[in-house]
């Protein structure tokens, strides 16, 4: 019974600082892994092993080696440029994410822009899905409430932290919204 919706085609997904915008795309990549397909992923620095080994803690070790980790510090453009490069090589390519793809502030470089667009145009030509994270922030006016960073033309969620409990998250994706209690073992949907 999955947990998490369905990462289909590009989805940018933006998260309130501290609310587990990782963990969420560990659980998604867990799920790829755990069907036998491989997942490309891009980020600052490797998620922390202590939450990895609680969420990867029933999928096998041959299962988890088709996890290829890029951990490329502040250059993401290096990190996208790997993934653009796997994107041909490897059969059975499930999911490719790009953890912290945007600047905490200010703009996002018209560089790392061009090669964010790329990637989303490689990715959609061979139907893998793409998550791309980001911190979200709040509209300085209030009129407009969470924002999401960058200018991509994607479906945008958003991820936050409920006012009800300090474990509970709220995704808005689409039209929905769902309601998750964030446990060692990753997001639990409530019922």
């Amino acid at each position: 019974m999955p947990q998490l919706p369905t990462v289909n085609g590009c989805i940018h997904l933006s998260v309130e600082a501290g609310c587990g915008g990782t963990t969420f795309a560990l659980q998604i990549a867990r799920d790829k892994l755990a069907n036998g397909e491989h997942v490309v992923w891009v980020c600052n620095e490797i998620p922390d092993g202590l939450r990895m080994s609680q969420i990867y803690a029933d999928v096998s070790p041959v299962a988890v080696s088709k996890l290829h980790m890029a951990a490329v510090g502040d250059n993401v453009i290096q990190g996208i440029s790997s993934a653009q490069r796997l994107i041909p090589v490897l059969q059975s390519l499930g999911l490719i994410v790009v953890d912290d793809w945007a600047p905490k502030s200010g703009r996002v470089s018209t560089e790392v822009s061009a090669n964010i667009r790329e990637l989303i145009e490689n990715a959609s030509v061979k139907n893998t899905p793409l998550l791309l994270i980001s911190a979200a922030y709040e509209d300085a006016s209030g009129e407009t409430g969470w924002k999401a960073r960058g200018d991509i033309d994607v479906s945008t969620w958003f991820l936050h932290k409920s006012q009800d409990g300090i474990s509970k998250r709220e995704l808005f994706h689409g039209d929905s919204i769902s309601i998750y209690d964030l446990l060692e073992e990753g997001f639990i949907l409530r019922k």
